[in-house]
């Protein structure tokens, strides 16, 4: 998965995660961001959605960044911070859910969330000839030594950490459903 594709994720993650959580956002007093159901995503971010960006980063890192930087020239430091980044994004939609949600605007909250999916989504499409090889900076911006994508380990790193991320993502918004529900 390309960083805009996880960035996108990481709102709609947060998004979802308030409306799963609205029974007792509705009813808490403090701010959405001190709520349970926050806490709970800021797991499921820092344990899941983080380390799989991580992941890309790390093994594929010219080509989750789209060959737009090489990842050599990039401080180590940096890309720490963006990560933080991505988690504040996230924090941001659920904060913006939380708002909406204590507004009964629930409707909004599950638009804004569609939206952040199919962006998270057309991202591919958008970037398909630079997702579908596979290299270095160098080697795609010389044109030589590309793979594939389907040909090599990424497609089974792919499918390996979607379903982390997705199944992760379906046990929290499950949990905090049933929870909030049970006060």
């Amino acid at each position: 998965m390309p960083l805009s594709t996880l960035i996108c994720l990481a709102f709609a993650s947060g998004l979802a995660a308030a409306l799963a959580g609205r029974a007792e956002l509705r009813v808490s007093p403090r701010p959405p961001v001190l709520s349970r159901s926050f806490f709970a995503w800021l797991s499921f971010a820092l344990f899941v959605l983080v380390p799989v960006s991580v992941y890309f980063y790390a093994f594929y890192g010219d080509w989750f960044l789209l060959y737009t930087v090489d990842i050599r020239r990039i401080p180590s430091a940096l890309a720490m911070v963006g990560f933080g980044v991505e988690v504040l994004i996230g924090v941001a939609g659920f904060a913006l859910a939380g708002l909406l949600i204590r507004g009964q605007r629930d409707g909004l909250a599950g638009g804004l969330l569609a939206l952040s999916v199919l962006t998270a989504m057309a991202a591919v499409p958008a970037a398909g000839d630079r997702l579908s090889s596979v290299g270095s900076f160098a080697q795609y911006k010389g044109g030589f030594g590309l793979v594939p994508y389907g040909s090599g380990s990424l497609m089974t790193g792919t499918l390996a950490m979607g379903t982390i991320l997705a199944l992760g993502l379906a046990i929290l918004l499950g949990r905090l459903f049933v929870g909030s529900r049970r006060g």
